[in-house]
């Protein structure tokens, strides 16, 4: 998935489970800050596609940020802030991290997912495709129907207050 899937489908959600959650937005603004929705649903993605496509030229966009390892030190370190600073930040983003993974079906491959269960690398791909890889996928169902839908969340305004 992409930028619309993954912030769109994210921020929803997450606007829906505050609302089930009976938080009152205006009177609770620390216990949730959008902002930090949006960057947790993004961050795999702004980490590992420039590290894995680029940098490491391993023509895979879903390395180490896409492990549930990286989950729970993102976890991990949420935890640490709010038990000794009752600062929230921290939970927020590794909720909109864990989002991502889940739309990715990142359960789907264990190699990456499960990492460093499996070896220490990860799944190769050709470094000289990737990128034309990657934009050919748009036009595939399970990639254009999500991205839609996020866009349609985005655009049917879902405020970020």
């Amino acid at each position: 998935m992409l930028l619309f899937a993954h912030t769109g489908i994210t921020l929803g959600t997450a606007k829906i489970m505050a609302g089930a959650a009976g938080w009152r937005e205006k009177g609770l603004p620390a216990q949730l800050d959008y902002r930090l929705v949006l960057i947790g649903s993004m961050l795999p993605d702004l980490i590992d596609k420039p590290l894995g496509g680029v940098i490491l030229p391993l023509g895979n966009g879903r390395i180490y940020s896409h492990t549930l390892l990286f989950l729970l030190t993102v976890l991990a370190v949420g935890l640490f802030f709010w038990f000794w600073k009752r600062k929230t930040w921290g939970l927020v983003l590794v909720g909109g991290t864990a989002l991502h993974q889940i739309l990715d079906f990142m359960w789907q491959d264990p190699q990456t997912f499960l990492w460093p269960l499996y070896g220490w690398g990860f799944p190769m791909g050709d470094a000289g495709v990737w990128l034309s890889m990657w934009l050919t996928n748009l036009i595939k169902p399970q990639v254009l129907i999500p991205e839609l839908v996020g866009l349609l969340i985005l655009a049917y305004g879902v405020r970020l207050e």
